[in-house]
């Protein structure tokens, strides 16, 4: 957009210039022709060889004209240098900005919230660490409660916190309660530690990330303000955005500032238009908290450099240097008073003001306001007269002879060229259009780069605090939606020129002018001429004497015949560049709104995307190997505990050498040797399983403990169960996402997103297989491979826990059966 701007900046001045340029045509064109007349009228006895001298006068005059319009041809060629890419820019963009795209825009902002917020559902759950860096939350937020930088948090300061942030919780009386309520020491405000209660309170859950949030998101629209400026004007107000956000409550900033405006580094001309900005913004009612940012920035300023706001003072003093800057030279006393009031604040601030703009030192604030005032108003309205007295000896130059006045009225409507639509519009859009010096560009680069830097920090402080990525009210259609329709403001300005059609129309009838402008212009010079033979021949009392055409009301009554014979090629100056010179101005203005639309949305969605680029992989990485090694170790376990119950089950039944009718051994026999002491030692550590193996207390023991591993598992499957109805609950929720869950409809929202932003790549993949290669559509595994397995694993575990249940009761069965025909084994034995 930036380079667009430019060209249609240089456009209006071309414009400018080709109808001051028509106009010295056609006056010089006017005076060659009258002049040549009057030396007719001076030789002329008697009208022999009329003709003949006529022609003469029409060869000269056509020779003139010829030469004077050849100066006018290099501007209309450059004209369409101009015009033309930006009109094809513009072109693009209708498309770009079309019903059809915008259709799919906000169903792609639409998609990003959900996806967006899906995650943050499950990192919500899953962050281990959400929470513990509640210190470093309180400490970055308790400056931006402070609104007034006091010290404590006060009702007044919350109400003010609402406003600036949107947040109805703290509207009303709420503010009051709340701080009656954690207010411990009774002082009317809460001190940081009385604030870190304060934030917990469950009325207002999560205040300081909405907040932070919100601050890191102002700070990073300002941050793409300022990088995307190229224009001085521009780069000032960025700057001072930036100021008004940031050194509200960072004093370490304003030194920083005060310092590079101060030590000479950057253009005189930029730092004073960023001193007029700051005294136009002084009572901005968006601005953070009631600080006087101005104030203390000029305070600063006057510590470290005071002979430099004396340069300052004497440019933002100077109603031309207003002008020659496209600003408002009627803003200009109101300017001058603010920055007196702050300046009047020290003594060498009012020297300053003795050495800037020539106030008497010795006065009082009042007055030196006062002061300041009436020189910004006698500046401004002896600068207003002296322009104006300059625009009518221009137009008194121009037109002064009677050939040139019939031209003009024939051919441009009776209104000069360059008086047709002069506004100040279009003088300030062309002198406002400077393009910033490279040192005040690398001082917005810096700016930027803080900027962006602090609220990547503040969004990351934010996501570890809760969790999340974003707060649950943030939404990016809604933000899509705003800059379409910005940039739908502009388009509808310019479109009737940007259009195709418009594009071939405005070319032609500049080829056209080039072509057929000398022709009208000789036709004109012809009837008139004619009219003025005339009126000889009728002053010499020639019986061929036509007193119509001699009239000095001719042009009155031939205008009609005469328009017959006229081309229109002039239609280009009195209609196309009057229309443009019209709409150019506003068109500017609408483009540079959309140029923070666009810079707004594409920094706050990056800083969004930036932490959750940070944080969502890590953890999803991390639960993936939790989950993972969850279930090995749970699958193992119970594998394992099951197979040993089984085989116990088998050995305690007989089975694998299992305890049999055991024969008495005939007491106790003292081992021998060291290979019998060690046996021995195995026989003592074995006798529970080889002796009390089937007995009722070591099995049903183990049964016990079986049934409670069956009961850990039965709780797993419930675990698993409200995990499937989870998962459940957003794959219902992706149902209507299409995007998400349709490999077509992705990839043609791919192609339309690279339709809209022609940079759009990732990594070279083709926008034709991006859904599959990046594995976009989240819902589609959320349905088809996530739920699957999840049911799977809901079956497998009750499966599971059922015939665990039933294996630990049939072993029971088996146990009792194996251990009543041992009994009658032993019985039989002794019979």
């Amino acid at each position: 957009m930036a380079t667009t701007a430019t060209y249609l900046t240089s456009s209006i001045e071309v414009v400018e210039q080709i109808q001051k340029s028509t106009d010295v045509v056609l006056t010089m064109s006017g005076s060659t022709t009258d002049s040549a007349l009057e030396h007719i009228n001076k030789v002329a006895s008697n009208m022999t060889g009329v003709e003949d001298i006529k022609a003469q006068v029409m060869d000269a005059i056509r020779t003139v004209v010829h030469h004077l319009m050849d100066k006018i041809t290099p501007l209309i060629n450059k004209f369409l240098e101009l015009m033309r890419p930006a009109l094809d820019k513009m072109q693009e963009w209708l498309t770009t900005f079309g019903g059809k795209i915008q259709a799919h825009l906000e169903e792609f902002g639409a998609t990003m919230d959900k996806a967006q917020k899906m995650f943050d559902q499950v990192m919500a759950q899953a962050s281990p660490a959400a929470g513990l860096n509640a210190d470093v939350m309180v400490y970055n937020t308790f400056t931006l409660f402070d609104s007034d930088n006091s010290g404590e948090v006060q009702a007044g300061d919350l109400q003010e916190v609402s406003g600036i942030f949107g947040i109805p919780a703290l509207s009303g009386d709420k503010p009051k309660q709340l701080v009656k309520k954690y207010d411990a020491d009774g002082g009317g405000g809460l001190d940081e530690e009385e604030f870190a209660n304060f934030v917990e309170d469950p009325a207002i859950p999560g205040i300081m990330a909405v907040v932070l949030r919100k601050y890191a998101k102002t700070l990073a629209t300002i941050g793409g303000q300022v990088k995307a400026a190229k224009k001085r004007d521009e780069v000032a107000v960025a700057t001072v955005n930036y100021l008004t956000l940031v050194c509200a409550k960072n004093h370490t900033r304003v030194e920083w500032i005060a310092q590079a405006f101060t030590n000479g580094s950057l253009p005189l001309k930029f730092t004073s238009s960023v001193l007029k900005e700051l005294a136009q913004n002084q009572d901005n009612p968006n601005a953070m908290g009631s600080v006087d940012v101005g104030a203390d920035v000029v305070g600063a300023m006057l510590e470290l450099g005071p002979d430099h706001i004396v340069k300052m003072m004497k440019l933002v003093g100077s109603a031309a240097w207003w002008d020659s800057e496209g600003f408002d030279v009627d803003e200009m006393p109101s300017t001058l008073a603010s920055l007196a009031g702050w300046l009047a604040a020290s003594d060498t601030g009012k020297q300053v003001l003795e050495d800037g703009l020539g106030l008497d030192d010795g006065g009082s604030k009042d007055d030196l306001v006062s002061a300041a005032y009436r020189v910004g108003k006698e500046q401004s309205r002896k600068f207003s007269s002296d322009k104006a007295g300059g625009h009518a000896e221009d137009a008194a130059a121009l037109y002064a002879s009677q050939c040139a006045q019939v031209l003009r009225d024939r051919l441009l409507g009776g209104t000069a060229a360059a008086a047709a639509g002069r506004d100040e519009e279009g003088a300030s859009a062309i002198k406002g259009g400077k393009m910033a010096l490279p040192a005040t560009l690398e001082f917005a680069r810096w700016l930027s780069f803080n900027a962006t830097s602090t609220s990547n920090l503040r969004n990351n402080e934010a996501a570890e605090y809760m969790g999340t990525t974003s707060s649950a009210l943030q939404a990016f259609a809604t933000e899509v939606n705003g800059m379409v329709s910005k940039t739908q403001n502009l388009l509808n300005l310019i479109s009737t020129y940007a259009s195709p059609h418009g594009v071939d129309r405005l070319v032609n009838q500049s080829l056209e002018f080039v072509k057929d402008a000398t022709e009208d212009v000789v036709i004109v010079c012809e009837d008139y001429v004619d009219s003025r033979f005339a009126a000889l021949e009728c002053e010499l009392n020639i019986g061929t004497c036509n007193a119509t055409l001699a009239s000095p009301d001719w042009v009155k009554h031939g205008i009609q015949d005469l328009n017959l014979e006229l081309t229109g090629a002039f239609a280009f100056i009195t209609d196309t560049l009057h229309d443009l010179k019209v709409v150019l101005p506003p068109a500017l203005k609408n483009m540079k709104y959309a140029r923070k639309e666009v810079t707004s949305l594409s920094h706050g969605l990056s800083s969004v995307m930036t932490v959750l680029g940070l944080k969502a992989p890590p953890l999803f990485a991390q639960l993936s190997e939790i989950v993972k090694t969850v279930w090995v170790a749970y699958y193992v376990l119970f594998f394992t505990l099951t197979v040993a119950m089984l085989l116990y089950g088998f050995w305690a039944s007989g089975w694998f050498g299992g305890p049999q009718v055991h024969d008495d051994d005939g007491g106790y026999q003292a081992p021998t040797g060291v290979v019998g002491r060690l046996r021995a030692v195995r026989g003592a550590c074995c006798a529970c399983f080889s002796k009390c193996g089937d007995t009722a207390l070591c099995f049903w023991s183990a049964i016990i403990l079986m049934e409670i591993l069956v009961l850990v598992l039965f709780l797993i499957t419930i675990a698993v169960c409200i995990l499937g109805g989870v998962k459940a609950f957003l794959a219902a929720g992706c149902s209507q996402v299409y995007i998400l869950g349709d490999n077509t409809i992705c990839t043609t929202a791919m192609v339309m997103l690279r339709t809209f932003l022609k940079t759009f790549d990732v990594g070279g993949v083709d926008v034709s297989d991006l859904c599959t290669t990046e594995k976009l559509m989240t819902c589609q595994v959320i349905k088809e491979e996530a739920m699957a397995g999840l049911l799977l694993a809901i079956f497998g575990a009750v499966v599971a826990t059922l015939l665990s249940m039933q294996m630990v009761v049939e072993m029971a069965i088996l146990h009792e059966r194996a251990y009543y025909s041992r009994k009658s084994l032993a019985l039989a034995k002794e019979k």
